[in-house]
């Protein structure tokens, strides 16, 4: 029986602006109930209470908790309910702490503070969830099924996670148990020192994945896109000579680019634009597979998907290296045979993937139709709407956004915010609107990278975003008083009690700044 009283919602504090379960679960007094649950001892034993998976089983097993409340009646919707007025009566309290409960539910469900979710979701209200309960509808299996929603590409790559580990344990402990004379002279190895072995490799693999400040990540991102850049130039230099590329480099590649962005997603969305005009090419299929890797996530896709759509946007421009130097690096607008010529990058990207075995068809989506365009009006085949793969949809995002992002010989960069406006422009035309909706959101309305005015009087470039994709970390580099460059700090914006706001996007190239210039 649940020990979940309503009336301990009354008055709740519910503005946090980031999501924390264990906060929730002390407003609904129910935290010993729920962490003290089998289930989830377990799992914390298993893996601390940082671990993303325990969270999940915790929103779980909260809803559980408050499951009566929610197959219950609520109060009907009141368009004028104001949580600031004297509520007097039973009923207004009453009311008070089924609005505060329907909002945290939401909250579980989605993993997101209840602040984010007004900012995401205009004029949120309780009334589809009062209405849906008035009519007989179970409010516990909606709340369920959203979360089950939000979670499900989580947990089944959390399943296949463990299932991989337990294999590959099954296989170490069969090469343990292989009689000595077929290795080496023979060695006792004590059975708590094999488990101790296995346990230490398990350590050794989630400390990759730890989470680190942006600074440190920064020049681990840095180092990458040193590898990454050698690494492409040594593909072009295999296939120029005819042979396969070596896609065991390419995928290991992918791998670290992956925990990189784990780790911090932001150093490495913010190195991306680190980019020498004169290498555009293999800079721009880095910065790429970056972004592939943030749509991914963000579209809540399993692992197994992120690593193909890494891989697959590194790859699906390779072709441009097979185009003739000089029309690469012309700086004036191609002829129309120029750009007929430059067209069939895709078909020569095609020749060098068919090379290599095991290239998976996402791959093959990505470069064909990375330049396809929604309303039929782009190339190879013209193809419109549904026509074209949604891997070719995610492409032509993700080549069109850092493409405009990106010094070219041709072309300057333009900021972050105004690249965004670009895309926006062309939502429908040239892209999908809903996928186009979820990368917009995701890489925030001021993006990592934008040049920003602060009301200190100071201008910044923003380092990283907070969980309500709002600029969090700037980094100051100009005073708008003393007219003059000043020495770079950073500002943590989304700290609470920090009185600095962002006034609005400026263009650095008025101030004679470059965000690269102040990266590292």
């Amino acid at each position: 029986m649940s020990s979940f009283q309503i009336e301990s919602c009354f008055g709740a504090e519910i503005g946090a602006g980031y999501f924390d379960i264990d906060e929730i679960l002390d407003i609904f007094k129910i935290k010993n109930a729920v962490v003290n649950h089998k289930r989830a001892k377990k799992l914390i034993l298993e893996h601390g209470r940082k671990e993303r998976i325990v969270s999940v089983v915790l929103r779980q097993l909260a809803l559980d908790e408050v499951r009566p409340v929610l197959e219950g009646k609520m109060l009907p919707f009141d368009p004028y309910f104001n949580d600031d007025q004297l509520l007097n009566s039973r009923q207004d309290r009453l009311y008070d702490a089924q609005e505060r409960f329907l909002m945290l539910c939401f909250s579980i469900a989605t993993g997101k503070s209840v602040r984010s979710l007004k900012k995401l979701h205009e004029g949120l209200s309780s009334k589809e969830w009062r209405d849906r309960s008035i009519k007989g509808g179970n409010l516990f299996r909606y709340f369920r099924q959203e979360l089950n929603d939000n979670t499900r590409e989580y947990i089944l790559s959390y399943k296949a996670r463990l299932e991989s580990i337990e294999s590959d344990h099954d296989i170490r402990k069969r090469v343990i148990n292989i009689p000595s004379t077929t290795l080496e002279p023979e060695v006792n190895i004590p059975s708590h020192a094999t488990k101790s072995v296995l346990i230490e490799d398990d350590v050794a693999e989630r400390a990759k994945l730890e989470p680190t400040g942006f600074n440190d990540e920064v020049l681990t991102a840095l180092r990458l896109f040193e590898d990454g850049h050698l690494l492409l130039l040594e593909q072009v230099e295999r296939f120029k000579q005819g042979d396969r590329l070596d896609m065991g480099s390419l995928k290991q590649f992918c791998t670290r680019l992956i925990e990189s962005y784990t780790r911090n997603p932001h150093a490495l969305m913010a190195i991306r634009h680190i980019k020498d005009s004169s290498a555009y090419i293999a800079q721009h299929a880095m910065g790429m597979a970056v972004l592939g890797v943030h749509f991914a996530r963000a579209m809540k896709l399993s692992e197994s998907y992120v690593d193909v759509i890494a891989l697959g946007a590194l790859l699906f421009d390779l072709g441009r290296f097979r185009l003739p130097t000089p029309m690469v690096n012309k700086t004036t607008k191609m002829t129309a045979g120029e750009f007929d010529l430059f067209r069939k990058h895709i078909q020569l990207g095609e020749q060098i993937i068919r090379r290599s075995d095991n290239i998976s068809k996402v791959i093959y989506h990505m470069l064909l139709d990375h330049h396809e365009r929604v309303d039929g009006a782009g190339y190879p085949k013209g193809k419109q709407g549904e026509e074209i793969s949604i891997y070719g949809k995610i492409a032509a995002i993700i080549d069109a956004y850092d493409a405009l992002t990106s010094e070219q010989v041709h072309q300057k960069s333009m900021g972050p915010a105004q690249a965004r406006r670009q895309l926006i422009k062309e939502a429908g035309l040239a892209f999908d609107k809903r996928l186009l909706a979820v990368f917009l959101k995701n890489i925030g309305r001021i993006p990592v990278g934008s040049c920003v005015s602060l009301s200190n009087r100071r201008i910044g470039f923003v380092l990283t975003l907070g969980h309500d994709f709002q600029p969090a970390l700037v980094r100051q580099v100009y005073s708008v008083n003393n007219k003059a460059f000043i020495a770079s700090t950073d500002i943590d914006l989304s700290k609470p009690g920090t009185s600095v706001k962002v006034e609005g996007e400026v263009d650095a190239q008025k101030f004679g700044l470059q965000f690269i210039k102040h990266l590292v």
